[in-house]
């Protein structure tokens, strides 16, 4: 019942279910969990964590290229930052709402549940 465990059982469970790879096991994923931290698959996140994770690192990227592409001398810092937080939020909001739809969709197994529902009894 161990983090690898059920990771293995819910990356199963969503290519049995016809999710491409990159989507339930996104490059940015791999490689964090290659530093240690312990990821959960986007399908199997919760919904705030996804909001976050989705919304909070597009905005700040849109918000730069945008001050350095155009809006560096149009418009106030404030204004540039609102719009980046809007961005954020809203990109997020959608993303989060979007796996929770599929998750929901796919009736996939909890995260909790994973590894009970994916082992076999043993034979003697």
């Amino acid at each position: 019942m161990n983090f690898e465990e059920r990771l293995a059982a819910a990356h199963q469970e969503l290519e049995s279910k016809g999710v491409w790879h990159a989507n339930y096991n996104p490059p940015l994923c791999r490689l964090l969990r290659r530093l240690g931290l312990r990821l959960r698959p986007p399908h199997h996140e919760r919904f705030l964590v996804n909001l976050l994770a989705f919304g909070l690192p597009t905005g700040a990227i849109w918000g730069v290229l945008m001050w350095y592409l155009g809006w560096q001398h149009e418009v106030s810092p404030a204004f540039a930052l609102r719009q980046s937080l809007l961005f954020g939020i809203g990109l997020g909001l959608l993303m989060a709402t979007w796996l929770w739809f599929r998750r929901k969709q796919l009736k996939l197994t909890p995260w909790d549940a994973l590894v009970h529902s994916t082992s076999r009894p043993q034979q003697d």
